[in-house]
Protein backbone atom coordinates (compact mmCIF):
# COMPACT_ATOMS: atom_id res chain seq x y z
CA UNK A 1 0.00 0.00 0.00
CA UNK A 2 1.16 3.29 -0.92
CA UNK A 3 2.73 5.40 2.01
CA UNK A 4 0.03 8.40 2.30
CA UNK A 5 2.33 11.11 2.66
CA UNK A 6 -0.40 13.68 3.67
CA UNK A 7 -1.43 11.68 6.97
CA UNK A 8 0.81 13.44 9.25
CA UNK A 9 -0.15 17.16 8.13
CA UNK A 10 -3.52 15.86 8.63
CA UNK A 11 -3.05 14.66 11.83
CA UNK A 12 -1.46 17.30 13.02
CA UNK A 13 -3.95 19.91 11.50
CA UNK A 14 -6.64 18.11 13.30
CA UNK A 15 -4.86 18.92 16.68
CA UNK A 16 -3.94 22.42 15.85
CA UNK A 17 -8.02 23.11 15.22
CA UNK A 18 -8.50 21.31 18.47
CA UNK A 19 -6.27 23.60 20.28
CA UNK A 20 -7.73 26.95 18.80
CA UNK A 21 -11.18 26.15 19.37
CA UNK A 22 -10.50 25.46 23.12
CA UNK A 23 -7.88 28.11 23.43
CA UNK A 24 -9.79 29.74 26.44
CA UNK A 25 -9.90 26.88 28.65
CA UNK A 26 -6.25 26.78 30.30
CA UNK A 27 -6.66 23.10 31.60
CA UNK A 28 -7.83 22.16 28.09
CA UNK A 29 -5.10 24.02 26.53
CA UNK A 30 -2.37 22.75 28.66
CA UNK A 31 -3.06 19.45 27.89
CA UNK A 32 -3.80 19.42 24.37
CA UNK A 33 -0.01 21.18 23.73
CA UNK A 34 1.74 18.49 25.86
CA UNK A 35 -0.43 16.05 23.76
CA UNK A 36 0.36 17.70 20.36
CA UNK A 37 4.31 17.92 21.58
CA UNK A 38 4.52 14.06 22.15
CA UNK A 39 2.70 13.66 18.44
CA UNK A 40 4.98 16.48 16.14
CA UNK A 41 8.36 14.87 18.71
CA UNK A 42 7.07 10.89 18.09
CA UNK A 43 5.52 11.01 14.52
CA UNK A 44 6.20 13.92 12.83
CA UNK A 45 10.31 14.21 13.32
CA UNK A 46 11.54 12.77 9.90
CA UNK A 47 8.68 14.79 8.16
CA UNK A 48 10.23 17.59 5.97
CA UNK A 49 9.01 21.05 6.60
CA UNK A 50 6.63 19.96 9.67
CA UNK A 51 9.05 18.41 12.04
CA UNK A 52 11.33 21.47 12.66
CA UNK A 53 7.64 23.68 13.67
CA UNK A 54 7.81 21.22 17.09
CA UNK A 55 9.92 24.35 18.09
CA UNK A 56 6.62 26.23 18.67
CA UNK A 57 4.93 23.90 20.39
CA UNK A 58 5.57 24.92 23.87
CA UNK A 59 4.20 25.09 27.40
CA UNK A 60 4.13 28.86 26.88
CA UNK A 61 3.32 28.95 23.20
CA UNK A 62 1.08 31.64 22.14
CA UNK A 63 -1.92 31.92 19.45
CA UNK A 64 0.33 33.39 16.93
CA UNK A 65 2.51 30.20 17.51
CA UNK A 66 -0.41 27.81 16.82
CA UNK A 67 -1.15 30.10 13.98
CA UNK A 68 2.04 29.37 12.64
CA UNK A 69 1.41 25.57 12.42
CA UNK A 70 -2.61 25.70 11.16
CA UNK A 71 -1.00 28.07 8.33
CA UNK A 72 1.71 25.76 7.07
CA UNK A 73 -0.92 22.53 7.11
CA UNK A 74 -3.50 24.53 5.48
CA UNK A 75 -0.97 25.60 3.10
CA UNK A 76 -0.05 21.47 2.77
CA UNK A 77 -3.18 19.97 2.46
CA UNK A 78 -4.86 22.23 -0.23
CA UNK A 79 -1.87 22.56 -2.50
CA UNK A 80 -2.53 25.29 -4.05
CA UNK A 81 -2.04 25.58 -8.21
CA UNK A 82 -0.56 27.68 -10.50
CA UNK A 83 -2.65 28.80 -12.44
CA UNK A 84 -2.22 32.81 -13.93
CA UNK A 85 1.58 32.85 -13.75
CA UNK A 86 2.45 30.39 -15.75
CA UNK A 87 3.66 32.61 -18.83
CA UNK A 88 7.04 33.35 -21.03
CA UNK A 89 9.45 35.79 -18.96
CA UNK A 90 12.68 36.95 -20.64
CA UNK A 91 15.51 38.59 -18.71
CA UNK A 92 16.92 41.34 -19.87
CA UNK A 93 19.36 40.13 -22.48
CA UNK A 94 23.02 39.85 -20.83
CA UNK A 95 24.49 42.61 -22.77
CA UNK A 96 22.57 45.30 -21.67
CA UNK A 97 23.32 46.43 -18.45
CA UNK A 98 20.36 46.96 -15.87
CA UNK A 99 19.32 49.42 -13.41
CA UNK A 100 21.42 49.66 -9.73
CA UNK A 101 19.90 48.21 -6.78
CA UNK A 102 17.83 50.79 -4.42
CA UNK A 103 18.48 50.08 -0.73
CA UNK A 104 15.23 49.13 -0.05
CA UNK A 105 13.78 46.28 2.01
CA UNK A 106 10.92 44.38 1.82
CA UNK A 107 9.31 42.68 5.15
CA UNK A 108 6.95 39.93 4.18
CA UNK A 109 4.93 39.25 7.74
CA UNK A 110 3.45 35.69 8.08
CA UNK A 111 2.63 35.23 4.13
CA UNK A 112 0.31 32.81 4.05
CA UNK A 113 0.63 32.13 0.13
CA UNK A 114 3.98 30.52 -1.54
CA UNK A 115 2.63 32.39 -4.82
CA UNK A 116 2.70 36.03 -2.94
CA UNK A 117 6.01 35.25 -2.21
CA UNK A 118 7.11 34.57 -5.81
CA UNK A 119 4.88 37.93 -7.28
CA UNK A 120 6.87 39.42 -4.56
CA UNK A 121 10.34 38.72 -5.62
CA UNK A 122 9.34 39.49 -9.51
CA UNK A 123 7.81 42.83 -8.17
CA UNK A 124 11.11 43.15 -6.46
CA UNK A 125 13.57 42.35 -9.04
CA UNK A 126 11.51 44.51 -11.79
CA UNK A 127 12.31 47.62 -9.77
CA UNK A 128 15.34 47.06 -7.87
CA UNK A 129 14.41 46.39 -4.63
CA UNK A 130 17.97 44.95 -2.51
CA UNK A 131 16.80 42.33 -0.46
CA UNK A 132 14.06 40.74 1.61
CA UNK A 133 13.08 39.29 4.59
CA UNK A 134 10.85 36.62 5.05
CA UNK A 135 9.34 36.36 8.46
CA UNK A 136 7.43 34.02 10.26
CA UNK A 137 5.72 31.08 8.66
CA UNK A 138 6.42 32.87 5.05
CA UNK A 139 7.13 30.46 2.47
CA UNK A 140 10.64 30.46 1.10
CA UNK A 141 11.23 31.36 -2.79
CA UNK A 142 12.53 27.68 -2.74
CA UNK A 143 9.17 26.38 -2.46
CA UNK A 144 7.80 24.97 -5.76
CA UNK A 145 4.99 27.27 -6.28
CA UNK A 146 7.25 30.04 -5.16
CA UNK A 147 9.63 29.23 -7.63
CA UNK A 148 6.80 28.91 -10.12
CA UNK A 149 5.77 32.73 -9.90
CA UNK A 150 8.39 34.02 -9.49
CA UNK A 151 10.33 33.20 -12.68
CA UNK A 152 13.78 32.79 -11.62
CA UNK A 153 13.22 36.52 -9.88
CA UNK A 154 14.59 34.89 -6.62
CA UNK A 155 17.64 34.48 -8.25
CA UNK A 156 18.45 37.94 -8.26
CA UNK A 157 17.27 39.52 -4.73
CA UNK A 158 18.81 38.53 -1.43
CA UNK A 159 16.58 37.28 1.05
CA UNK A 160 17.07 35.62 4.52
CA UNK A 161 14.97 34.30 6.95
CA UNK A 162 13.85 36.04 10.40
CA UNK A 163 11.52 34.16 12.81
CA UNK A 164 9.30 37.35 14.05
CA UNK A 165 8.92 40.42 12.18
CA UNK A 166 9.52 42.94 15.07
CA UNK A 167 13.27 41.47 15.45
CA UNK A 168 13.75 42.49 11.60
CA UNK A 169 12.55 45.58 12.01
CA UNK A 170 14.69 46.44 15.25
CA UNK A 171 17.25 44.73 13.03
CA UNK A 172 16.72 47.59 10.15
CA UNK A 173 16.59 50.05 12.10
CA UNK A 174 19.67 49.46 14.19
CA UNK A 175 21.49 49.11 10.88
CA UNK A 176 20.12 52.90 10.05
CA UNK A 177 16.69 52.17 7.91
CA UNK A 178 13.91 54.46 8.04
CA UNK A 179 11.41 51.45 8.33
CA UNK A 180 7.86 52.01 7.02
CA UNK A 181 4.60 50.21 7.79
CA UNK A 182 2.04 49.68 4.84
CA UNK A 183 -1.14 49.80 6.57
CA UNK A 184 -5.13 51.46 6.23
CA UNK A 185 -4.06 53.01 9.62
CA UNK A 186 -6.33 56.13 9.74
CA UNK A 187 -4.71 59.59 9.16
CA UNK A 188 -1.36 58.22 8.06
CA UNK A 189 0.40 59.87 5.15
CA UNK A 190 -0.49 58.54 1.68
CA UNK A 191 1.78 57.10 -0.94
CA UNK A 192 1.63 60.10 -2.42
CA UNK A 193 2.85 62.57 -0.13
CA UNK A 194 5.49 60.36 1.49
CA UNK A 195 8.68 61.86 1.40
CA UNK A 196 11.01 59.11 1.06
CA UNK A 197 14.09 58.52 2.30
CA UNK A 198 16.58 56.41 1.89
CA UNK A 199 18.02 53.62 3.07
CA UNK A 200 14.79 52.36 4.07
CA UNK A 201 12.59 49.24 4.63
CA UNK A 202 8.47 48.36 4.03
CA UNK A 203 6.92 46.15 6.25
CA UNK A 204 3.95 44.20 4.48
CA UNK A 205 1.34 42.21 6.67
CA UNK A 206 -0.12 38.70 6.18
CA UNK A 207 -3.21 38.38 4.41
CA UNK A 208 -5.05 37.22 7.12
CA UNK A 209 -4.25 39.10 9.96
CA UNK A 210 -2.29 42.59 9.01
CA UNK A 211 0.04 44.00 10.78
CA UNK A 212 0.41 43.44 14.59
CA UNK A 213 0.37 46.89 16.55
CA UNK A 214 3.54 46.60 18.30
CA UNK A 215 4.86 46.03 14.84
CA UNK A 216 3.35 49.31 13.67
CA UNK A 217 4.39 50.85 16.58
CA UNK A 218 8.22 49.70 16.18
CA UNK A 219 7.97 51.04 12.99
CA UNK A 220 9.41 54.77 12.50
CA UNK A 221 6.51 55.71 10.22
CA UNK A 222 3.33 53.94 8.24
CA UNK A 223 1.78 54.53 4.75
CA UNK A 224 -1.09 54.07 3.53
CA UNK A 225 -2.62 54.02 0.26
CA UNK A 226 -6.15 55.49 -0.30
CA UNK A 227 -8.81 53.65 -1.63
CA UNK A 228 -11.55 54.68 -3.41
CA UNK A 229 -14.39 51.64 -3.94
CA UNK A 230 -15.90 49.74 -2.08
CA UNK A 231 -13.11 47.65 -0.91
CA UNK A 232 -10.72 48.97 1.98
CA UNK A 233 -7.58 46.72 0.72
CA UNK A 234 -5.64 45.49 -2.38
CA UNK A 235 -4.06 42.24 -2.42
CA UNK A 236 -0.25 42.35 -0.37
CA UNK A 237 1.92 42.16 -3.26
CA UNK A 238 -0.50 44.65 -5.51
CA UNK A 239 -0.22 47.24 -2.96
CA UNK A 240 3.77 46.61 -2.45
CA UNK A 241 3.62 47.05 -7.08
CA UNK A 242 2.29 50.44 -6.49
CA UNK A 243 5.25 51.22 -3.48
CA UNK A 244 8.03 49.82 -5.01
CA UNK A 245 7.44 52.08 -8.77
CA UNK A 246 6.88 55.07 -6.15
CA UNK A 247 10.26 54.34 -4.53
CA UNK A 248 11.70 53.98 -8.08
CA UNK A 249 11.08 56.96 -8.97
CA UNK A 250 11.86 58.59 -5.75
CA UNK A 251 15.41 56.92 -5.67
CA UNK A 252 16.16 58.14 -9.57
CA UNK A 253 14.89 61.62 -8.58
CA UNK A 254 17.14 62.15 -5.66
CA UNK A 255 20.10 59.86 -6.84
CA UNK A 256 20.47 60.39 -10.96
CA UNK A 257 20.17 56.80 -11.04
CA UNK A 258 20.61 54.87 -14.18
CA UNK A 259 16.61 54.06 -15.37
Amino acid sequence: MAEDIEKPWRDAYKRCVALDAQWEKPRFRAAAIKELHHFMTTRCAAVPHLGPLVRLVRPEMTRQDLFSLIVPCERELKRVKVTDVDILSKDTPAALEVAPKMPLTVVADNFRSAINVGTLFRVSDCFGVEEALLCGYTPSPNDHRSKQAALGAEDWVSWQHVDRTLDAVQQLKAAGRQVIALETVEGAPTLETWQWQFPCAIVLGSERFGLDPDVIKACDGCMRIPMYGHKNSLNVVMAFTLVAHAARQAFEAQTGALT
